[in-house]
């Protein structure tokens, strides 16, 4: 035999080895770029490890199910996979995904969000629940300006997620449940919801939201200040950067610095003060016309007492809060 003969052999043989072993690497890589969304994905008890891998495929996770059971297979992980619930996202490499199926499922976790929640009560809630460490959510929804966008809701969450995960999922619902009514007044959207949120915080009733939301539109037309409580609240949660006992609120609470303080600023806040819910969305987008220009909240029974004048309201106060003038 010629001795040049098998150099050709040896190239052809080189050429289909790096071919093969690019369409293994290839089959490991991510499915999808960028924010895929994230998928649960059930290990049942008992299951087989081809049949997981081919699941995995099936649901369009990894890309090629032969090269996950081939990297498995090598690197002695194909036993060791454990049952339970997963989330998976197909931005994930086919090792990456073995490795969270081998560390064990995360537990899921209900947690409820009321509506009102400002990032501070979130953050807590969150943490609390063991869904996120403490001050994790807060850091990072302040950064990016969600108050008011993170919708208060039932949620499914997993214990050690990615705080980018867990806002997607605020952002999901307030997209779905109150971006459609904010588009109703797409122009003053924003105010609109800053005007929810503070109606929110202040009034229970859906019909004395309406007369409130009146009642604050009225005030920022003729420069008057709105006076809401639930700001000052609000400026003591961002001072202590947690929840923090806000009533009987004192004199030089009144007099903070801040442009959240409606006592000292016209207009109204910069931002939400929380996360409203669609009936008090609703209830802005709806406002109605009244004679009043005062309002404020029984302690006792949580009914607004409401006033057409300023003395009328001040003998309110002393009536209803024990307030001396």
């Amino acid at each position: 035999m010629n001795r040049f003969s098998v150099v050709p052999l040896r190239i052809k043989i080189s050429v289909a080895t790096a071919i093969v072993a690019g369409l293994f690497v290839f089959g490991l890589m991510p499915r999808a770029w960028g924010g895929a969304p994230a998928q649960s994905f059930e290990i049942m008890r008992g299951e087989g490890f081809r049949e997981i891998v081919d699941r995995l495929r099936d649901e369009r996770l990894i890309r090629s199910s032969f090269s996950l059971k081939l990297y498995s297979v090598l690197f002695g992980t194909a036993y060791s996979l454990k049952p339970g619930m997963y989330l998976i996202t197909p931005s994930m490499s086919g090792p990456r995904i073995l490795n969270v199926l081998i560390a064990g499922a995360r537990k899921e976790i209900q947690v409820v969000v009321p509506e009102g929640s400002s990032i501070y009560d979130t953050d807590s809630i969150l943490s609390t629940a063991g869904v996120l460490p403490s001050g994790a959510f807060s850091s990072y929804t302040l950064e990016h300006r969600l108050e008011g966008y993170l919708f208060p809701d039932t949620y499914k969450f997993f214990t050690g997620m990615f705080v980018e995960d867990v806002v997607d999922k605020f952002l999901d619902s307030f997209n779905r449940k109150a971006q459609p009514l904010l588009k109703g007044d797409e122009l003053h959207a924003m105010e609109n919801l800053i005007l929810a949120s503070l109606v929110e915080k202040e009034i229970p009733s859906y019909e004395d939201r309406q007369i409130v939301a009146g009642i604050l539109k009225k005030r920022v037309l003729v420069r008057m200040p709105l006076q809401v409580d639930a700001t000052i609240c609000y400026i003591k949660k961002q001072r202590a950067g947690k929840p923090t006992d806000c009533y009987p609120l004192s004199p030089l609470d009144f007099t903070i610095d801040s442009p959240y303080n409606t006592y000292l600023r016209m207009g109204f806040p910069p931002q939400p003060i929380g996360s409203p819910g669609v009936h008090a969305i609703m209830a802005v987008l709806a406002p109605k016309v009244s004679p009043y220009w005062y309002y404020l909240s029984d302690p006792l029974t949580e009914k607004t007492v409401f006033s057409e004048t300023l003395d009328e309201h001040e003998q309110n106060r002393v009536k209803y809060l024990k307030v001396m003038h």
